[in-house]
């Protein structure tokens, strides 16, 4: 890899939200190569600020807010003469700058000179309505024309990459084991919030949203009187009732959205795990993060028939769709002594470490 070479990469995240693809990836290719991370967020009296979190990696925030704002004034010349003045003292010193780009809203690598593009593109369009899909896949179909390599993370999202390009590399979801080490675990405290119960628990921790199951996660918890359900998560207002509906079940807790201490207490002392996702084309674009999450701690996982997850039946039970008989079958798994090693072997082979080399080879040939 070439010393002279940097990247710049943006999403619309900030670097200090919630870790994510994002976050992760760009730590670990920054023991590699120098990142330049255009931070989402926007200081109120429009200042461009700039700081180093860790050793090779630069978060320029309040950049992008402003050449959105030209833009939208259709002075993206102006946007780009900005961009490129406030970047020159991080990027002087480069000859060659790759752009990485996990969005095709904003799209600032178009004010901002740059030697290669790579698209990531990282999820489907969160919509049923037929015209916001096509117009969201549209601006997918713009940036990979402009591209010069094109990752995805899941299978159905790669296969319309094809279509439309000809360099595309599956590069999955991932798992970060140091999130998760045993000294964490193990000293995460007991939250307020837990149930008083010596039932088996049965976790869930995601978002409560409308890609969330609720229907068959209702199935199964009344199925399974003998298992407590911890559905951990940030409910969305509108679905406010469809949650208070299935904490009314007496084998429910639904504690809200959480800490990270508590999820790791919560993932510590679960049973099995859940990703109950609604099935159809959203969802089985959808690599789970948490997928990989649930697998670094050995926990047996039952699922919906979405793509990513019938895929991997050595990983996850989905039982022909029938999500109660698949959290049956996860707490079959449970009593294995074999299956939490195997999800553990699966995990350890599917870091965030192990992207970031594989995403290095494909930047080594550009």
């Amino acid at each position: 890899m070439r010393n002279d070479t940097c990247i710049i990469f943006y999403h619309g995240c900030n670097w200090t939200d919630i870790p994510g693809r994002q976050q992760y990836l760009m730590r670990q290719l920054g023991r590699h190569l120098p990142i330049i991370f255009l931070d989402g967020g926007a200081d109120r009296r429009l200042r461009v600020t700039i700081h180093r979190p860790q050793t090779n990696v630069t978060v320029v925030r309040g950049l992008t807010s402003i050449c959105q704002r030209l833009a939208q004034r259709h002075l993206n010349p102006l946007a780009t003469v900005f961009a490129n003045w406030k970047l020159e003292t991080v990027v002087q010193k480069f000859s060659r700058v790759i752009f990485w780009a996990s969005e095709n809203w904003l799209r600032p690598y178009r004010f901002i000179r740059h030697d290669k593009l790579i698209y990531d593109c990282i999820d489907p369009c969160f919509s049923e309505d037929p015209r916001r899909i096509e117009i969201f896949q549209r601006r997918d179909i713009d940036v990979m024309s402009r591209a010069d390599h094109v990752f995805a993370t899941a299978d159905t999202l790669a296969d319309f990459c094809r279509l439309h390009h000809d360099r595309v590399t599956l590069l999955n979801n991932a798992c970060e084991p140091a999130d998760y080490a045993p000294k964490l675990l193990n000293s995460a405290a007991k939250p307020t919030w837990w149930p008083q119960t010596s039932k088996p628990i049965a976790a869930y921790l995601g978002s409560l949203d409308w890609r969330f199951d609720f229907a068959a996660v209702e199935t199964a918890c009344r199925d399974h009187p003998d298992v407590h359900f911890v559905l951990a998560g940030n409910p969305l207002p509108e679905l406010a009732n469809r949650v208070r509906h299935l904490s009314a079940l007496p084998n429910v807790t639904c504690p809200g959205r959480i800490s990270l201490e508590d999820g790791r207490f919560l993932l510590k002392h679960c049973t099995i795990t859940l990703i109950p996702f609604t099935t159809g084309p959203m969802n089985d674009a959808i690599n789970p993060v948490k997928m990989y999450v649930y697998a670094m701690l050995g926990k047996p996982m039952a699922g919906t028939a979405v793509h990513e997850l019938t895929g991997r039946p050595q990983l996850v039970a989905t039982s022909g769709g029938n999500f109660s008989s698949a959290v049956g079958a996860a707490l079959c798994a449970s009593r294995r002594p074999e299956t939490a090693a195997q999800l553990q072997q699966f995990a350890a082979a599917n870091t965030w470490q192990a992207r970031a080399s594989k995403a290095l080879e494909v930047i080594a040939k550009l």
